[in-house]
């Protein structure tokens, strides 16, 4: 009697780690990230997608995605390839456009949606947050830049300003007195 049993399962790597930035660029599982799969019996043992499993963190997001590498008599192992989803990349807007007026209390008061093309590589949209009003000190014109903030999910930020012109063109007014 002859008894042949393989006992030995095959032998793979883990796949190559990916990189992306938007949880929306991770790619679909695909067999062929496993490329060195091999066993002592089986000429080409079964890679199959087991699982992706998340850590649950965002910026950055881990992502383990498990293959299974199997032999034809049922001796299976798994590899994991690591997926890291992180946002690096700020969002984007345009300065609002300038405002001038002729008095200090003209000034309209601070408007975040101002800020009309906030957009980011991930965010569906970003918020938009009131920093500052900074005078130069002068007068006539007096020039106030008003700072907005643009963050996405990750916290990845930017800012746009705004210039308030403050300048009084306009003489006054005045009756001669009477005779």
């Amino acid at each position: 009697t002859i008894t042949v049993d393989d006992v030995t399962p095959p032998t793979a790597t883990n796949p190559a780690p990916i990189s992306v930035e938007c949880i929306g660029d991770v790619p679909a599982n695909d067999i062929t990230a496993v490329t060195d799969e091999a066993d002592n019996c089986t000429a080409t043992p079964l890679v199959a997608f087991v699982s992706d499993v998340s850590d649950g963190n965002t910026c950055p997001e881990v992502i383990t995605r498990t293959y299974s590498v199997t032999d034809d008599c049922g001796n299976t192992m798994n590899v994991t390839q690591t997926i890291t989803v992180d946002d690096v990349t700020p969002p984007t807007a345009t300065n609002p456009a300038p405002i001038s007026v002729e008095c200090i209390g003209d000034v309209p008061a601070n408007d975040i949606t101002s800020v009309t093309d906030e957009a980011d590589n991930c965010t569906a949209t970003p918020v938009v947050a009131f920093v500052s009003d900074v005078s130069d000190g002068n007068t006539c014109p007096e020039v106030i830049t008003r700072t907005y903030s643009v963050t996405d999910d990750c916290g990845n930020t930017m800012n746009v300003t705004q210039t308030i012109t403050v300048d009084d063109v306009t003489p006054p007014t005045a009756t001669n007195p009477a005779p």
